[in-house]
């Protein structure tokens, strides 16, 4: 075999691996592609060990990921051993811990140029302007008020649901809005400017008060960094934003009828029985409060108490006859749902692996020039804030919202911080 041959098959495998991660970030947001979402996330895997059997050139770059993936991976493992349903623990433990995990550093390890990362970012935008067209369409449908909440667009992931769907727009609202600063292409602006209004627009009629919530903690983040660059046009025209949008949501209100709801005082809060915060018919803010104090009655007994890892553990160990009404099988707030499932030892862990997504992030936007590595570490430290901003209000940490949010994070990883120091090392 000649090394021209090995220079083609690398590039094919290169190209064929490109195709499926392109696949995969377009059809993750869309319900029942579970088999599509397979191939496209395992083939990868398959042609990168093949890549590297013919290439025998793997040069390692680490992340500063790898302890916390590893502590991660440990006390949830160690949960095993306390968990109610070891079973559903260990089904957990591969989907929604170890398979993103391998996603992040397929990605990671396939991001060979700068264009690569740019095409995916296209599909993705891609993907969330068809998206977005099908919310429009079935809101439409269903005859739905862009004033109120009588049905909530999902798009392709959750018709009449829209929690995730709102999720996702926030991750994607952030690479189209800094996408602006970085693509200095007249017409590639324009198109991002035109899909920025499309995703909040298909944001907007999902009526989730987490996703508008998150997309506000999103607009301070942009003013902070705007700041930090001394844009004041920019941040003044966005802080203006931020107010008319409050001013009109509040007036409005464009949620669902319990927006009136009264919310108790955290002192109250402490007093109360779940069952006194939920009342006898719940709606979703009290549904959620009184679970969140049951969960945190449960935790406080034994802090260091494991449950098993899983999101679906939460009901098995406290749903009764008297909070039946108001328990689901989840805790709805990730944080919380960690600190139960693994104990505090695991939300410590957790918090430390998230923090060190920011660290590297920030580190990397205030080094970095006016460049595509720029571009991602301020779009990934934005989409962060919205992305755990949600997940306080559900638990959206798992499934295809966590394999986005690896990928997204593997691409931006590959381009903040392997390419450049690959470089260096073949410059030696």
């Amino acid at each position: 075999m000649t090394t021209r041959e090995d220079d083609r098959r690398v590039l094919w495998i290169d190209n064929a691996i490109m195709l499926c991660l392109g696949i995969l970030i377009f059809i993750l947001p869309v319900a029942h592609t579970a088999t599509i979402r397979s191939l496209a996330l395992y083939i990868p895997i398959i042609l990168l060990i093949l890549r590297y059997s013919l290439t025998k050139n793997l040069i390692w770059v680490n992340t500063s990921f790898e302890w916390k993936f590893l502590a991660f991976f440990a006390v949830a493992a160690a949960s095993l051993i306390t968990s109610v349903d070891p079973r559903q623990s260990l089904k957990e433990i591969w989907g929604e811990l170890i398979t993103p995990i391998i996603l992040f550093y397929t990605v990671y390890l396939s991001i060979r140029k700068e264009r690569n990362a740019a095409l995916l970012l296209k599909i993705l935008f891609l993907g969330s302007l068809v998206f977005s067209i099908y919310s429009f369409y079935d809101f439409q449908k269903h005859g739905g008020s862009w004033t109120g909440d009588d049905y909530r667009a999902g798009g392709l992931r959750d018709p009449g649901g829209g929690e995730v769907a709102g999720l996702y727009h926030t991750m994607v609202i952030p690479f189209l809005f800094w996408g602006l600063s970085y693509f200095k292409n007249r017409w590639q602006r324009i198109g991002l400017s035109v899909l920025l209004i499309v995703n909040m627009a298909a944001l907007h009629i999902t009526f989730t008060r987490a996703a508008v919530v998150a997309l506000w903690v999103q607009a301070v983040m942009i003013i902070a960094l705007l700041l930090s660059e001394k844009r004041w046009i920019w941040s003044f025209l966005i802080a203006i934003f931020i107010l008319t949008a409050t001013l009109v949501y509040a007036e409005k209100k464009m949620f669902r009828e319990d927006h009136a709801y009264k919310i108790p005082s955290f002192r109250e809060y402490l007093k109360m029985a779940p069952e006194q915060i939920a009342g006898p018919s719940a709606k979703a803010v009290e549904k959620r409060l009184a679970m969140w104090k049951t969960a945190i009655e449960k935790i406080s007994e034994n802090p260091f108490y494991a449950h098993g890892y899983s999101r679906f553990l939460f009901a098995k160990v406290v749903r009764n006859e008297k909070n039946e009404h108001f328990i689901y099988p989840q805790v709805h707030n990730t944080f919380i749902g960690i600190a139960f499932e693994l104990g505090v030892q695991g939300l410590i862990i957790f918090l430390w692996m998230i923090g060190a997504f920011i660290w590297v992030c920030f580190k990397s936007w205030k080094k970095s020039l006016n460049n595509l590595s720029r571009y991602l570490s301020a779009a990934l430290l934005t989409m962060m804030c919205g992305y755990w901003v949600n997940n306080f209000f559900g638990s959206f940490d798992g499934d295809d919202s966590k394999l986005l949010f690896m990928l997204l994070l593997g691409m931006g990883m590959a381009v903040m911080n392997k390419l450049p120091k690959e470089k260096t090392v073949i410059n030696r």
